[in-house]
């Protein structure tokens, strides 16, 4: 037997809307309704109610027939026209109005209550009714995660598209020369120079930077605050490796792209998707510098230098409206 217990688990983050003409029920039920459901609006007709449906986040309507103004054959009506999929329906009618039982069923009415009210048979239908609500929110709510998790999968293969056409474009133009080659020697001990605080300050900061991309793709409306963020997080990545000579010429452009972002602030904010595509195509490569270099000892540290380099010359030139050169690689 379902208990109001059982009733008020399901029942206690909807919001229900109650029309009833005769007061001494709808005051008891208005103070029933109260305790087991998140909000109860309570309206004494039919035309009074579907304003109020329209106003506010209604998950469940209980209505009674014969009201005055507007009955609630015609209430139904309303809402069905106004948004027929999320609103589950609860009919209380006493027994001189089954003629239009009929007329209610054809509606697509959810559940009938008849009048006087028994307590049980209550309880029973609203657990119902809540919980094909709950039921629904549940399978909304997994197919939008559902929808985002697609679409982070698709921006995450055309960051790897773009890193293999790069990867590509360099090997053919052979980026990587024999004189690079020379100078692994000079730099191979650059491991040692680094400093734990350090690496641990650009771990948090990769981590920030990432948490700011994702807030792109979110449908949120960001601001001057969150660029400038933003722009200061890419700085003080720049900081810490501008204290090393291996990382001097990175360090400059991190700083330079940092500026470029506060000045271009229109055409960052323009298409924020298009703008998250690039950046999370930087930051892609960013932490595979951060990890080749700075966990692990990259007999070469410079060969990746090169490829941040390039990365954070392409959103550059996108901010600034510049065509791609040939010598350019261009990802999407």
């Amino acid at each position: 037997m379902v208990t109001g217990r059982d009733l008020r688990e399901q029942s206690k983050n909807l919001n229900v809307l109650y029309a009833e003409d005769e007061d001494i029920l709808r005051e008891s039920m208005q103070t029933t309704l109260k305790k087991i459901f998140k909000n109860a609006y309570v309206t004494s007709n039919g035309q009074e109610a579907f304003e109020i449906y329209k106003k506010e986040d209604i998950d469940i309507v209980i209505t009674d027939i014969n009201m005055p103004i507007m009955d609630g054959v015609e209430l139904i009506n309303n809402i069905y026209k106004y948004e027929q999929e999320n609103t589950m329906v609860v009919v209380l009618s006493a027994h001189n109005e089954s003629r239009l039982l009929s007329t209610l069923i054809n509606l697509g009415v959810d559940s009938f209550l008849n009048k006087p009210l028994d307590k049980q048979r209550m309880i029973n239908s609203l657990y119902k009714v809540c919980k094909i609500v709950n039921d629904r929110k549940l399978l909304i709510e997994y197919e939008t995660k559902l929808e985002d998790e697609l679409d982070s999968i698709e921006r995450k293969n055309k960051v790897l598209e773009g890193k293999l056409n790069q990867l590509a474009h360099q090997t053919n133009k052979n980026i990587v020369q024999k004189e690079v080659a020379k100078e692994v020697v000079s730099i191979s001990n650059y491991f040692t120079t680094l400093l734990a605080d350090d690496k641990d300050e650009l771990e948090d900061l990769s981590i920030e930077l990432a948490n700011f991309i994702a807030m792109m793709f979110q449908g949120e409306e960001l601001n001057e605050d969150y660029l400038y963020k933003l722009a200061n997080s890419y700085k003080k990545y720049a900081t810490i490796l501008n204290t090393y000579l291996e990382f001097y010429d990175v360090a400059t452009f991190l700083n330079d792209f940092s500026e470029s972002m506060l000045n271009q602030q229109e055409k960052f904010m323009k298409d924020l998707n298009q703008t998250g595509i690039y950046f999370e195509s930087l930051q892609f490569t960013l932490e595979n510098y951060r990890q080749n270099v700075w966990q692990k000892e990259a007999k070469n540290p410079r060969f990746y230098n090169a490829s941040l380099i390039n990365d954070i010359q392409l959103i550059i030139d996108f901010l600034e409206d510049k065509e791609i050169q040939n010598s350019e690689i261009e990802f999407f």
